[in-house]
């Protein structure tokens, strides 16, 4: 990490240099009243006649930004995939991205419109020689990887830092990643004076939402217990989305029970098989890594496997590799879908199993 913020702090000259000849760099940013600085309200949803958009200072998804923004910016560059799946759903096209040729692998909505957008390092390792060379008008990054960089992003353009995921709740209902996703998104629709197209993408997500979850009623599955493993390629060690991940959202959304749900930091714990066998009624969603062209007996080779209810029942699944547990609403979206049609496809759990 050391090494990493050395080499993109010793770049900072160079990227400078570069935005004064292709012209000045960004565009110039418009200073706004303190209680004026575009961001959405911090809630899950919007109430029906509330104001969407407020003050960034009070925003808690919010954990750095520029004293200066941009009215309604045209040139947007963006450090991480959900920031740029949050664009494309307010059909915006950034003017440059991170990780380009990974984004469909990971997120794929809308990948077409990322083709021939240039690509400004990646995740971890951002250039801000190419940044600068985008000649961005924003900057949208997330706190834990790029606050080092924060003053060398803003003095190339205006520039806007999330924390990545809600703080783990010690009591009550933990707020999960979707709720937080959710405020991101409509943080950049209000920062990109496209609030109305954001209220019609989170309309959108209610909508199908609901409708999931009146399938799942139909089908009998309401208060199905369900785990989402990630495959790591690891020997019988797993991810598993916990109580507050954007899964855990989606299945309190569905009225469906993700398992575990005690919360943790990253929104998902290590697991092995051996964790589910006492657990007869859960069904196993797993994300595969390695194609779903290898069978799940040859992915599940640890010998444990084979006591596991679950799979003794037929009750776990493959799913394919680019479900992203990290992304924004379209994601989201895309996750409840696939929950709902995995659970339906699976046998019910055995009458009486818990």
């Amino acid at each position: 990490m050391k090494h990493t913020i050395h080499t993109m702090r010793a770049g900072a000259a160079a990227a400078l240099a570069w935005a004064a000849l292709a012209g000045g760099g960004a565009a110039a940013a418009q200073p706004l009243a303190a209680d004026a600085a575009a961001a959405p309200v911090p809630l899950a949803t919007a109430p029906e006649g509330a104001p969407y958009c407020g003050p960034l200072a009070g925003n808690p998804t919010v954990s750095q930004f520029s004293k200066t923004m941009p009215v309604k910016p045209k040139r947007i560059v963006v450090l991480e995939f959900m920031f740029a799946e949050d664009l494309a759903a307010l059909d915006v096209t950034p003017a440059g991205l991170v990780d380009a040729a990974y984004y469909a692998g990971w997120i794929g909505y809308d990948s077409a419109r990322f083709t021939g957008v240039p690509e400004v390092g990646t995740r971890q390792e951002p250039s801000l020689e190419a940044i600068a060379s985008a000649r961005p008008d924003l900057i949208i990054g997330v706190g834990f990887r790029h606050a080092p960089i924060f003053a060398a992003l803003e003095r190339i353009a205006p520039t806007v830092l999330f924390q990545f995921s809600p703080n783990v709740a010690q009591e009550g209902v933990p707020q999960t990643q979707l709720d937080w996703t959710r405020t991101i998104f409509r943080t950049i629709g209000c920062l990109t004076g496209r609030e109305a197209e954001a209220r019609a993408v989170e309309a959108k997500l209610d909508a199908g939402l609901a409708r999931d979850a009146q399938r799942l009623a139909q089908a009998g599955r309401s208060g199905a217990q369900f785990a989402l493993l990630q495959e790591l390629g690891l020997p019988d060690r797993y991810w598993a989305y916990t109580g507050n991940s954007t899964a855990a959202g989606v299945a309190r959304a569905l009225g469906v029970d993700l398992w575990p749900g005690t919360p943790t930091r990253e929104g998902t714990v290590y697991v092995t098989s051996a964790d589910m066998l006492k657990k007869p009624d859960l069904a196993v969603l797993f994300v595969t890594a390695t194609g779903a062209d290898v069978a799940l007996d040859t992915k599940l080779d640890s010998p444990v496997w084979r006591f596991v209810p679950a799979k003794r029942a037929g009750r776990v699944t493959l799913v394919e590799p680019n479900i992203w547990g990290f992304g924004g609403p379209m994601s989201a979206l895309r996750l409840a879908d696939m929950i709902t049609d995995k659970l339906i496809a699976l046998p019910p759990a055995p009458v009486g199993a818990r």
